[in-house]
């Protein structure tokens, strides 16, 4: 989303690695490494659970541990112009996202910057409480991955006021800024967690190849924690008010304030988790039953992952249609008998269908419908996510 003089505060533009690159982890020096490992100890004491001030109270210490990392990491390697690089569809160019071939160094930073301003967000964003615990265990797993090490060398302290602004009595003008700025972070989260995942998820595929079970399986829990993650992100991303989605977010997905209507398959970052999803059954088609015998964790971490990726589905549908009712999507046309909430639904049935097999408690209802639709003909892509 371009500024173009509007009074909204928005996030910067975030660079993230192409993850279809190599990604070396763990990749933080000893000062940057120590700091880390204090922002994993704080993610993992934040009370997600706990009173509203008890949360508040570990959501800013963890905003400060974050703070930390940030001033921790070298600038010199900074990617440099980010409003200069190009945009590979109009979802990044909206969302203010870019990926690029970053070092480790600078994607580093990068993730370090969005998980800072993630926690300052998250420390006012009305999520539940399980939201707040997979967001903050999905941040803690890529912060863990870039230190090498989960071992804390001293109890994070809670502090301060830096985290977020909480005089009382905010204006209205303030409140909009507010959730038009946590649409963008919370979105600048779920890409993070969405290529995190994939640079795992990648790692599981070749280790596989290679024959090396125990590593890949590893890989995968480390993929599970990030996709259980998603959901929450994009929950943080939608903790606005409908009638403010309608009014004054939506609008600005369709043209004229972007070149064409926004579609789920504009989405880079998300299509290359699901193209190695479907690498990672392609390589590994074995039913749970077969796999379990063979080798138990691997089935077992491989139904873990493809049960967190069903779910994701499923709040997907739930976190769209208290926002948008029974409106039609961004790219849907009038005559369509579908709306936006059907189609996430019968997204989800694809996805279910696809791993019945593959998981214990399978959908196979749902699998012995898709059987029947594909004789005839029918289908649905996965590739095409209905935005909100």
């Amino acid at each position: 989303m371009a500024e173009r003089g509007s009074a909204y505060a928005l996030p910067p533009i975030a660079v993230f690695p192409d993850a279809t690159l190599p990604h070396p982890m763990p990749c933080l020096e000893a000062e940057a490494r120590d700091e880390a490992t204090r922002l994993a100890a704080a993610l993992a004491a934040v009370p997600a659970f706990g009173t509203a001030a008890e949360r508040a109270s570990g959501l800013r210490a963890a905003t400060l541990a974050a703070a930390g990392l940030v001033r921790a990491l070298p600038t010199a390697d900074s990617p440099t112009k980010t409003d200069g690089l190009p945009a590979r569809s109009p979802v990044q160019s909206y969302f203010r996202v870019r990926t690029a071939a970053l070092t480790a160094a600078q994607a580093a930073q990068q993730a370090a910057l969005v998980i800072h301003r993630g926690l300052a967000d998250l420390c006012e964003a009305p999520l539940s409480g399980s939201d707040i615990a997979r967001e903050t265990t999905a941040m803690r797993q890529l912060v863990v991955d870039l230190a090498g090490s989960e071992a804390s060398p001293r109890t994070p302290e809670d502090g301060g006021s830096e985290a977020s602004d909480t005089t009382p009595g905010r204006g209205q003008r303030q409140q909009e800024e507010m959730w038009l700025s946590r649409w963008i972070t919370g979105h600048h989260v779920h890409v993070l967690f969405n290529v995190y995942a994939t640079i795992a998820l990648r790692e599981a595929v070749e280790r596989l190849r290679e024959g090396a079970v125990r590593e890949a399986t590893a890989q995968l829990g480390r993929t599970t924690v990030y996709v259980q993650g998603f959901a929450a992100a994009r929950a943080h991303a939608a903790a606005l008010p409908a009638d403010f989605y309608n009014t004054t977010v939506r609008p600005t997905m369709v043209p004229t304030v972007v070149p064409v209507p926004l579609s789920g398959s504009m989405h880079m970052e998300y299509r290359e988790y699901r193209t190695t999803i479907d690498d990672l059954l392609a390589l590994l088609p074995d039913p749970i039953e077969d796999l379990a015998l063979r080798e138990p964790g691997l089935a077992f971490a491989r139904e873990a992952l493809l049960e967190a990726d069903l779910i994701e589905a499923e709040r997907h549908v739930c976190l769209v249609e208290p926002v948008v009712g029974s409106e039609r999507s961004l790219v849907q046309p009038p005559a369509t008998m579908d709306n936006a909430v059907s189609v996430l639904r019968l997204m989800r049935h694809a996805r279910a269908a696809k791993i019945a097999s593959l998981v214990r408690f399978g959908d196979h209802l749902v699998a012995a419908a898709a059987k029947l639709q594909q004789k005839d003909g029918d289908s649905v892509a996965e590739a095409d996510r209905c935005p909100h």
